[in-house]
């Protein structure tokens, strides 16, 4: 919107391309890794930090160009309404994939292994945990923008156009940093993760029912001594 895109556009892609993927991508997901939910996860995550990142680089350099100076990438005018155009679905597309393939693996992992002693807690409390997890840097990396960011200087010239000279825009080198960080936690936690999915059904279980069984057997052996 800083560089001129309009609000009906961006609403424009959630009902085209945003809500037909949430609700194909699962389905095929499901097709591909059926009952290993969190190689899914994994998947997603390295196509998010690198190639995803890349996409939405990209893209934000278009709009800057097409739509905030120059009106042209490359080549004519037609050639640089289909990069702009092209790069603006692409980025929204593979958001919409890798957000959908993680949150149907994140629920598809719970779903399996949580204990039907207390079902519905213990789904609710996987959940948090995970929503917690997802949601937070969303306003740390927001407050980070706005701390780094350092606005241009503008000024209006003789001839009535605006020059900006200076300032800092914080989005490209906080990409290149997360996206670093993103691939070095797939690197030391991947183990980690996998070791997680081979866990038996019996790891995440409370074991509520067996303590409540030996709780009462040694009630009943007290009171036959008694």
């Amino acid at each position: 919107m800083e560089f001129g895109l309009s609000k009906q556009t961006t609403a424009l892609l959630s009902p085209t391309i945003i809500l037909p993927l949430g609700i194909l991508v699962p389905i095929i997901g499901t097709k591909i890794w059926h009952g290993h939910p969190l190689k899914q996860f994994m998947f997603a995550y390295k196509f998010r930090v690198t190639f995803v990142a890349l996409v939405d680089v990209l893209m934000l350099l278009a709009v800057r160009s097409f739509r905030g100076g120059s009106a042209m990438l490359m080549g004519g005018e037609t050639t640089s309404r289909i990069i702009f155009w092209g790069l603006l679905i692409a980025s929204t597309a593979f958001q919409a994939i890798v957000h959908s393939l993680q949150f149907n693996a994140q629920m598809t992992f719970f779903a399996h292994r949580v204990d039907p002693a207390i079902g519905g807690s213990y789904m609710t409390l996987l959940n948090t945990f995970g929503n917690l997890g997802g949601t937070w840097p969303s306003s740390v990396i927001m407050y980070m923008i706005g701390q780094f960011t350092i606005p241009p200087n503008c000024s209006v010239g003789e001839d009535g156009i605006e020059v900006c000279t200076g300032g800092r825009d914080a989005y490209f080198p906080l990409q290149l940093v997360l996206s670093t960080l993103g691939c070095i936690w797939i690197f030391v936690m991947g183990r980690r993760v996998q070791h997680i999915a081979e866990l038996p059904d019996d790891a995440w279980r409370t074991h509520i029912e067996g303590e409540d069984e030996e709780e009462m057997q040694q009630l009943k052996k007290g009171g036959k001594h008694a």
